[in-house]
């Protein structure tokens, strides 16, 4: 492939296992030659165009230790990089660009899904409702994945997916929140579902899941709803509903003359 790749024709992913496509190959998590390359990769990723600098790859690479000579490992493993990723380009003419101290991704020419998400969701925001909502379900089929699941200890990627978890969380739960304001309380539950199962503690996707259901007149599935939500509450933060969770029950159950369990 040459330079001028453009973004139709290479992508990095970064929701699952890292991925980079172009119009020839796909390269999987395995096939960056090596742990540290890929993590590199991964790294300059989640600067989303930005530079970042050699010095805090290397802190990450390394864990806090990097070693006496990590420049210029640091460098060969950009090599080796740049070569798996676009082999025959020169290496300043690839996506991984140099900068002053550091590298970064072009991403005038690469499609970068993490990007693409923080595109979709700001767009969303600033959208009238009728056309924020498919905004925020594309953006939600864009990060259909862990984030960096390739990376499952490294403590730069757990913050990465704690970071984005809330983000992914506040765009599910007012893309449901929008489909509800348009009545269409069937597109709000599957986003409401998503928000429970992004932080099943966080108890405003619970009430937005459990409006929905009601308004699309799936009352045994509300109640489930509740009874999830006190259980893993119960568990794990020794709490109860609060009381507008409670409120949304007990309305629920006295439609249906019962009355709200202890």
């Amino acid at each position: 492939m040459d330079a001028s790749a453009t973004p139709a024709t290479f992508t990095v992913g970064l929701f699952g296992h890292t991925t980079v496509r172009t119009a020839q190959r796909v390269l999987r998590a395995s096939d960056f030659t090596g742990v540290k390359p890929r993590q590199i990769l991964e790294l300059i990723a989640l600067g989303r165009g930005e530079p970042v600098r050699k010095v805090a790859l290397a802190e990450h690479v390394w864990a806090g230790r990097p070693p006496a000579r990590w420049q210029v490992t640091l460098e060969s493993y950009i090599a080796l990089l740049r070569r798996a990723v676009q082999p025959g380009v020169p290496g300043r003419a690839t996506v991984l660009r140099t900068t002053a101290g550091g590298y970064r991704l072009d991403v005038e020419r690469v499609r970068l899904d993490l990007l693409e998400f923080d595109d979709l969701t700001r767009r969303a925001a600033a959208a009238p409702p009728e056309h924020a909502l498919p905004l925020w379900e594309h953006a939600l089929r864009v990060a259909d994945g862990t984030l960096l699941a390739a990376e499952p200890y490294a403590t730069w990627a757990v913050d990465a997916r704690r970071a984005h978890e809330q983000l992914l969380h506040g765009a599910a739960v007012t893309g449901a929140e929008v489909a509800l304001d348009l009545f269409m309380a069937e597109r709000a539950v599957p986003l409401a579902r998503r928000a429970t199962e992004i932080d099943p503690l966080a108890e405003h996707g619970w009430q937005v899941l459990i409006r929905a259901q009601l308004a699309a007149g799936r009352r045994a599935e509300a109640a489930h709803a509740f009874r999830t939500c006190r259980a893993g509450l119960r568990r794990d933060l020794g709490v109860e509903p609060d009381p507008r969770t409670r409120e949304l029950f007990a309305g629920l159950l006295a439609d249906q003359g019962a009355a709200l369990p202890a």
